[in-house]
């Protein structure tokens, strides 16, 4: 047997393995995170997707002030207080039932020579004694790196759970709690984000315990490998569409009628000389008689510049040209996946879907989208916010892929994300997700002039592209995408991120140029702000000579 079918047949295991004690637990966190169909749904149980990190707390409204984009991000926590004679610092705190997701912080403290940081403590349910006690740069990193200090850790956590990328480390080793988690530091906390779940009261909850992760290592061990190997799901109707679109032209993929769900979509686009193909060949996607996706192809597998190998859980984009969505994409009646050639030559196009008969639940299933935004480039003073999306509607945020076109050879990315929900926008006027840099975001670490050693693919992030191989001038791409650590909305998601320049580049003549899509799934009616911009997609993409010359007639005297 193919190993990706063993892999597959592995991950069905998991799905069906009968629930433990309580609702929510280890193993049936272990087991929603390879169920691609879980996200597809509304969560039921229900939570709220929460973010406690070192952001500046002079960020304070109102929003566009100069407070508000502060820098040193590094600085924050809730208080200080002393635990069995130690001082410690409170990083995250929380009252009833949830469950943390992820943590990232750099590797290195302060200094870029210190490697070895603050011991890490995780208290849950209001136990004097830590369920976790851990150097907190050792636990997430592994110490996969050049010059790691030795271990000091009793507890680890595998791959791909726990991963180094590029300075720094993720954890995405869900951690449930019953009824409370404070999270503390024993140094002055440095840059860290921790994501977590809070269920509604009364939602039951087996706590974690060493107990329970020791006799989790078998599906621990299993659920990564198929994170890491993302396989494609075997079963249903396999449909094809191989054309020469003409421009101007689109061809459209009828998909079958009923519930039914695209388990597997992959996409060649050739002839492979022609760059501008990525960009000007638009995928769009019609469910139930709204339009879900519309987006460059190429920008929606991270390669609007070019043609940009990667592999990730839910996307991957290999050597040979294959571009491959696994993203689960449900429809109640009709679908229909379509093709449409902006550019100026002839475009070939070889596209496959696997289609699976599923129920569609009315009152839980959600349609997939993503859509595209790009505009004129940005100046590098005055700091604004820059809007991914803002979404109305009952859904789940899944995603997004960031382009940034940077012309200088120094550091482009010192914003932060903002993410409001529901009422946050209006009504508190402060997102529940305050981030610490837009690298952090993605899940790696700046502190040097990045270069192309710092590409990496993780499960759910990516560092696709930088500049050059010698530093960030030209495309730098990065994605992110979310299991565990998606963000339902029941009626509004806004996402902004600071348009927050290195220092060396804040003048108004320097410039950046954005792309982003997001991805994510909403109920029927859900409207957005991401229309499609098909005069965008039809021009070349910008190149960094184009925006050098941009650059140089701004400058005073010019």
């Amino acid at each position: 047997m193919k190993r990706n079918s063993l892999l597959l047949l592995v991950a069905m295991a998991i799905a069906a393995l009968p629930g433990t004690a309580g609702q929510v637990s280890l193993e049936s966190l272990l087991r929603e995170m390879a169920d691609r169909g879980r996200v597809a749904t509304l969560p039921d149980p229900d939570y709220r997707s929460l973010q406690a990190s070192s952001y500046n707390r002079a960020s304070v409204p109102p929003r566009g002030s100069e407070g508000w984009f502060a820098d040193s991000d590094g600085v924050g926590f809730i208080r200080e207080e002393k635990n069995g004679g130690r001082r410690e610092w409170v990083i995250m705190e929380h009252d009833g039932p949830g469950c943390l997701s992820r943590f990232w912080t750099p590797y290195f403290y302060y200094d870029l020579n210190d490697h070895r940081g603050p011991r890490l403590r995780v208290y849950l349910d209001g136990a004097d004694d830590p369920v976790i006690n851990a150097g907190f740069i050792e636990l997430l990193t592994r110490g996969e790196y050049d010059g790691a200090p030795s271990s000091e850790n009793d507890f680890s956590v595998p791959g791909p759970f726990a991963r180094y990328t590029a300075r720094a480390g993720d954890l995405y080793l869900p951690i449930p709690f019953a009824r409370s988690c404070k999270i503390t530091l024993d140094k002055k906390p440095f840059y860290n984000i921790v994501n977590y779940r809070a269920y509604p009261p009364g939602t039951s909850v087996d706590t974690f315990t060493p107990k329970a992760y020791a006799d989790a290592q078998p599906l621990l061990k299993e659920t990564g490998a198929i994170l890491e190997t993302a396989p494609e799901q075997d079963g249903g109707t396999v449909l094809t569409m191989d054309r020469t679109i003409a421009p101007g032209s689109r061809e459209t993929l009828g998909l079958p009628d009923g519930s039914h769900a695209v388990r597997h979509l992959e996409l060649r686009l050739g002839p492979e000389s022609y760059v501008q193909r990525l960009r000007s060949t638009v995928l769009r996607m019609a469910c139930d008689g709204e339009e879900t996706v519309w987006t460059p192809a190429g920008d929606f597998f991270c390669s609007g510049d070019g043609l940009n190998a990667f592999h990730t859980w839910e996307r991957s984009v290999s050597a040979d040209g294959a571009m491959a969505c696994r993203w689960v994409m449900p429809y109640r009646d009709s679908a229909g996946i379509t093709l449409e050639n902006l550019g100026p030559d002839p475009v070939h196009a070889a596209l496959r879907v696997r289609v699976m008969e599923e129920p569609w639940d009315a009152a839980r299933s959600m349609h997939f989208h993503a859509h595209w935004r790009t505009d004129e480039p940005v100046p590098g003073t005055p700091f604004q916010d820059w809007n991914f999306v803002d979404i109305r509607g009952r859904g789940v945020y899944v995603g997004d892929a960031w382009t940034v076109l940077c012309p200088d050879k120094g550091w482009w990315g010192e914003g932060d994300e903002k993410i409001y929900i529901d009422r946050d926008y209006d009504n508190r006027k402060f997102p529940s997700h305050f981030g610490t840099g837009s690298e952090d975001y993605y899940g790696w670490a700046g502190g040097v002039v990045p270069t192309g050693a710092d590409v990496f693919s993780t499960p759910f992030l990516s560092n696709v592209r930088i500049g050059n191989p010698a530093n960030p001038r030209g495309y730098n791409i990065c994605t992110r995408t979310r299991v565990l650590d998606a963000i339902p909305f029941a009626n509004r998601l806004r996402f902004d991120m600071e348009a927050s320049f290195g220092v060396d580049i804040r003048n108004p003549w320097n410039l950046l140029h954005y792309a982003v899509v997001t991805y994510w799934y909403a109920r029927p009616g859900a409207v957005h702000n991401r229309p499609p911009q098909p005069d965008w997609a039809a021009k070349p993409a910008m190149t960094v000579e184009e925006l050098d010359a941009r650059e140089q007639a701004l400058r005073p005297g010019k």
